[in-house]
């Protein structure tokens, strides 16, 4: 089939993309825009250009979805190698302090899983000086670049679960699972800072983001390789897919055209489905659809009394009201 792609086309998805080492999150954007022959393509988070693994994309219109995939939680398997700090806190950067110390003694698994008990829960963190954090407006990354010692505040975080798979000095094998914007690059610094060695993040993979898996993803080897519309076809989900984790309401066609001209909806109790509680009190972010099940965009859902209350349009797809079976993949989502 011919890769060009057909005139007025817009290919719409969310892509989970694994990604090698070497490239930047912007390089693989670049790539997928270039096989898809189309600009509207975005990650919903970066990747280090050392690190490899999970990346999710919105192509075409689900890049105005994105934030609502930015935010999620993710998985990472994480090499730290003690004895040396850089500038970056990984390996792709200078030299700052070497240990001169006998590394067997001073990284023991006794002593890595002391210093991995302080990391539970909410804690503070000060992200590296090579970071995106804002310092008087500018990137703190710029700063460092030019010799200039960021001062950074530390941001609430979260780790879910930490644990050492694996001890052989002068490295350690880690797993942990935690919130958006915790950086592994400084967990090592810190974990150095605790064995008193100094340490680096040595590698990355990044095994899971929200309900997306690494297993799930695909090279770009893969996607060069294919046509657009095979990729929206077997590779990308639709919208009703990707924001599965948020509960579902399932408009009649009046309510649905009333959201589109920004009404606000008055929903009985039991509205919310694929994930709504019995209560669930408070603003809830839902999938709207409608009596057929097409994906029509993202509510916010005032809600008391196991899904009753009012529901305000948030993010709507563009051309969803009235349905056209050409708009894309997700109007071809149907219910479960």
């Amino acid at each position: 089939m011919s890769r060009r792609k057909q005139r007025g086309r817009e290919f719409i998805g969310v892509l989970p993309v694994d990604k090698p080492a070497g490239m930047t999150s912007h390089d693989v954007v670049d790539s997928v825009r270039r096989v898809l022959r189309q600009r509207s393509v975005g990650h919903t988070g970066t990747l280090d250009p050392a690190a490899t693994g999970l990346l999710m994309l919105c192509t075409g219109g689900a890049t105005k979805f994105a934030r609502f995939l930015s935010g999620m939680d993710k998985t990472y398997r994480a090499v730290v190698r003690f004895g040396r700090t850089t500038d970056s806190c990984d390996g792709d950067g200078e030299t700052v302090t070497e240990y001169d110390g006998e590394l067997a003694e001073a990284v023991t698994a006794e002593k890595v899983n002391a210093a991995l008990g302080k990391y539970s829960g909410e804690i503070k963190q000060i992200p590296p000086a090579f970071s995106a954090k804002k310092v008087n407006g500018k990137s703190a990354y710029k700063l460092a670049r030019k010799g200039i010692e960021p001062k950074l505040s530390p941001v609430t975080v979260r780790v879910d679960k930490i644990v050492m798979d694996r001890c052989e000095s002068p490295e350690a094998e880690l797993e942990l699972s935690c919130s958006a914007g915790f950086y592994v690059r400084a967990l090592a610094r810190d974990l150095g800072e605790e064995l008193g060695t100094g340490a680096y993040l040595k590698s990355l993979v990044r095994t899971r983001v929200g309900p997306f898996v690494l297993e799930e993803a695909v090279g770009l080897d893969t996607l060069s390789a294919s046509d657009p519309v095979r990729i929206e076809a077997e590779m990308m989900l639709g919208l009703n897919e990707a924001l599965r984790f948020m509960p579902a309401v399932n408009l009649t066609d009046s309510a649905a055209e009333d959201l589109f001209f920004g009404r606000r909806i008055e929903l009985q109790s039991g509205a919310l489905t694929e994930g709504g509680a019995s209560s669930c009190d408070g603003l809830v972010m839902v999938r709207v659809r409608d009596s057929r099940g097409t994906f029509l965009g993202v509510g916010e859902l005032d809600s008391f009394r196991g899904g009753a209350g009012v529901l305000l349009p948030r993010r709507l797809m563009a051309g969803a009201f009235p349905a056209r079976p050409d708009v894309g993949r997700d109007n071809r989502d149907s219910a479960d």
